[in-house]
């Protein structure tokens, strides 16, 4: 489902005494603040702060905002999630790519038979891929997002078209 705001980071703690934000992004590419404005402090849209500047820091993003230019009003927003508007980003997203926030509660669905495997609860990164973590009932599968394997993402319908590589989805065999 498309969403109107996508969450950016969250803000770890502050930096130096003039207001600086310690944020881990959650994006691919930190230089995508470079295309943002303004972030908010939920996905509602609400309580919007304008971007005076950024810089990355190692694994961190080290961020000022307008309104925030001293330690203790910075120190107010520690452990706050940032929210940018889909339609300020969406441009920078790649042919064939998806916002993973977008992805989650999607159906995944064998390709050639329709057969549902479950819903696809998480996308995390293990170095060469992301994985998808898909859940049907109390089981819990873990499937590699490589192009062979993943078919088509619709994010309007929710549903994601897959060719599994055997063993993934097959029921374990009783060690004994």
């Amino acid at each position: 489902m498309k969403l109107a705001y996508l969450e950016l980071g969250k803000v770890q703690n502050t930096h130096g005494v003039r207001g600086e934000l310690r944020v881990e992004p959650w994006c691919d590419d930190v230089y995508l603040f470079d295309e943002i404005d303004t972030v908010f402090l939920n996905r509602d849209g609400n309580d919007p702060y304008r971007i005076a500047g950024w810089r990355p820091h190692k694994h961190l993003v080290l961020l000022t905002l307008e309104g925030v230019g001293d330690v203790d009003t910075a120190a107010c927003l520690k452990g706050k999630t940032l929210y940018v508007r889909r339609e300020d980003i969406a441009d920078t997203l790649p042919e064939g790519r998806h916002f993973i926030a977008e992805m989650l509660g999607a159906e995944v669905r064998d390709a050639d038979t329709g057969a549902v495997y479950g819903t696809l609860t998480d996308v995390f990164n293990r170095g060469a891929n992301n994985v998808w973590e898909i859940k049907k009932g109390d089981r819990e599968y873990l499937m590699p997002d490589i192009p062979g394997i993943v078919v088509s993402v619709d994010i309007e319908q929710e549903v994601a078209l897959i060719r599994p590589i055997k063993g993934i989805f097959d029921d374990a065999e009783e060690v004994r």
